[in-house]
């Protein structure tokens, strides 16, 4: 026909031609709504054009179960955290209340275990002391009859060992300080690390009489 040619994708020039290429170059949406697409049935949804099943409360219990008893493996969690990963990815608060019943049960939640292991872990490891700790324990929520039993394990000679070494450490970087600054600043370092005034005052002075 007159003034009409074929392209190299086979289609005539004119109005079909421009049809055509606006089909070709229109951005295509990957995920369709769940019912928008033509095909899409309730409870499935479209990704490139394939319905894919949506997850069965089954499915999603299971990968749950992974995620929790993966974590679990791995580190202490409390209950309270535990929950929270659970609202997170969609149950109600009877649900989370069902599951942590059955963590308990199996072994695999026990907040008492795992205050003790804070404990140890907080003062032992990382020299804090019980005021770190105590504010540590309540971040994780542990709750506070637990808490200051695990607490009751750190009285204040063993702080004080602990905080002596310290302050042994520290204080040889500030050999070329006068007593009076290398006291106050001492004090503040360990002071930021959770200790009591009281166990401040003999840790910072055993650790500057033993350095000079």
């Amino acid at each position: 026909m007159p003034g009409v040619e074929i392209d190299d994708g086979g289609v005539k020039s004119g109005p079909r031609k421009r049809a055509a290429d606006r089909i070709r170059h229109e951005p295509i949406d990957e995920f369709e709504p769940v019912g928008e697409a033509e095909g899409a049935s309730s409870g499935e949804r479209r990704i490139g054009g394939r319905s894919i099943p949506e997850e069965t409360g089954a499915e999603r219990d299971a990968r749950l179960d992974r995620l929790i008893v993966g974590r679990l493996r791995r580190t202490q969690l409390s209950e309270h955290e535990v929950v929270a990963l659970l609202v997170e990815h969609g149950l109600d608060d009877d649900e989370s209340g069902e599951w942590i019943e059955r963590y308990r049960r199996l072994g695999y939640l026990d907040d008492r275990r795992t205050a003790e292991q804070l404990v140890r872990i907080q003062h032992e490891r990382r020299g804090r002391g019980s005021a770190f700790v105590r504010q540590e324990l309540a971040r994780r929520g542990i709750a506070d009859d637990i808490a200051a039993e695990a607490l009751a394990e750190l009285d204040e000679e063993a702080e004080i060992e602990v905080a002596s070494r310290i302050a042994e450490r520290r204080a040889g970087q500030l050999r070329g300080l006068d007593r009076q600054t290398a006291e106050r600043r001492l004090s503040a370092f360990l002071q930021r690390r959770g200790y009591s005034g009281s166990v401040v005052r003999q840790a910072v002075q055993a650790a500057l009489d033993a350095d000079r």
